[in-house]
């Protein structure tokens, strides 16, 4: 699988949380910050990644992204909420343009089970969870065979 972020540091993997409204890192993970941009600027980085791994298989869960870059138009918890949430497809095109364009930026995710997977909804584990919509009814375009 291509790597989302190219030469993209990778900071953590961390595990995030599916009940809550933005992602919850566990381990170390830097807030999105405008001045954090700045720095990676100055020193020549591109990419920062906070995101954990895809899964192998996309029908077991829906990822979504937050990039955060210089026109976002928040930052901390406010950028990482649903109103800068992107599907897969939108956020690997971004971050494409970015690297294209030599802009830093910083890369989080969060995955949801998707419903029809092999994730039984009545366990316990699953009891808070939000859910994502089957792959067969997910209607956001592929990217490397997630959506």
């Amino acid at each position: 699988m291509q790597k989302c972020c190219g030469e993209a540091e990778q900071v953590t993997n961390g595990n995030l949380s599916s009940s809550t409204v933005g992602p919850v890192f566990g381990g170390v993970m830097e807030s999105p910050k405008f001045s954090i941009l700045d720095d990676m600027r100055q020193k020549g980085k591109r990419c920062r990644s906070f995101a954990q791994t895809m899964h192998p298989n996309p029908q077991f869960y829906k990822y979504y992204w937050w990039v955060f870059w210089k026109e976002s138009t928040a930052e901390g918890d406010e950028f990482l909420s649903e109103n800068s949430r992107l599907s897969t497809s939108e956020a690997m095109k971004l971050v494409k343009r970015l690297e294209g364009e030599k802009e830093p930026c910083l890369l989080y995710n969060n995955r949801l089970p998707r419903r029809g997977s092999i994730f039984d909804p009545a366990s316990p584990r699953w009891q808070d969870a939000e859910w994502a919509p089957a792959f067969d009814d997910d209607k956001d375009d592929f990217w490397q065979g997630h959506k």
